[in-house]
């Protein structure tokens, strides 16, 4: 199995980068992956996409360039949303994981390529996630599970997607979880946990990452 390249775009106001590299590195390690994770928002462009098979972020689009006191402004721009089109349609890998799809724009490129979009959260808390499609790669040895983190509350393509599980809370009611599906000659998963380690450490959620990985690369 040849190695290939990724791009990791991590950490944000909320989430700092030191649990996400801990909770993801593992996943890359195991996938011959040499992934290359950074902060800097600006790394996302199609030169920097170049020679890369994945692009995986775990960050929302928010950035407070006059300090947390002030408005926020997002950071994607409409340039870096056509890098990312360009570069799943012509065959890379997209994982948008956890709040990926939070706070971006809704009318561009960037949206229609993962196919869904950021409602709302409750606290964290205890919830169910069901595997609602086992057949699919991304699924493969993975069962219900029950985990601790942000209930992500999201809007979803379900016309063009296939649907691969949703999470169930007894106080807020249901939403998808995960989807995959291709777009142009690429492959694009989206995963909703990670707000915390424990979650993204999660043995069912890690089966489900590595399957990820396989299948936006076409390994499986």
């Amino acid at each position: 199995m040849a190695q290939a390249k990724a791009l990791v775009i991590i950490a944000d106001r909320y989430h700092e980068p030191g649990y996400i590299k801990e909770g993801l590195g593992p996943i890359f390690a195991a996938g011959n992956v040499d992934a290359e994770f950074t902060e800097d928002v600006k790394a996302l462009s199609a030169k920097n996409l170049q020679g890369r098979q994945l692009l995986v972020i775990h960050r929302d689009g928010m950035i407070w360039p006059n300090g947390y006191d002030q408005p926020y402004v997002m950071w994607m721009t409409r340039e870096q949303e056509q890098a990312v089109a360009d570069f799943v349609r012509n065959g890379g890998g997209f994982m948008p994981l956890h709040n990926s799809i939070a706070i971006y724009p809704k009318d561009g490129p960037y949206r229609e390529v993962c196919a869904g979009h950021f409602i709302s959260h409750p606290a964290v808390e205890t919830f169910t996630v069901h595997i609602i499609d086992k057949k699919h790669p991304v699924t493969q040895g993975a069962e219900d599970y029950e985990l601790t983190d942000e209930q992500h509350f999201v809007e979803c393509d379900v016309d063009r997607v296939e649907l691969l599980s949703r999470s169930h809370s007894e106080t807020h009611g249901e939403s998808h979880a995960g989807w995959a599906y291709e777009y142009g000659k690429g492959r694009v998963c989206f995963l909703a946990n990670g707000h915390t380690l424990e979650a993204i450490q999660h043995p069912t959620y890690q089966i489900l990452l590595k399957n990820a990985v396989r299948w936006c690369l076409r390994r499986t």
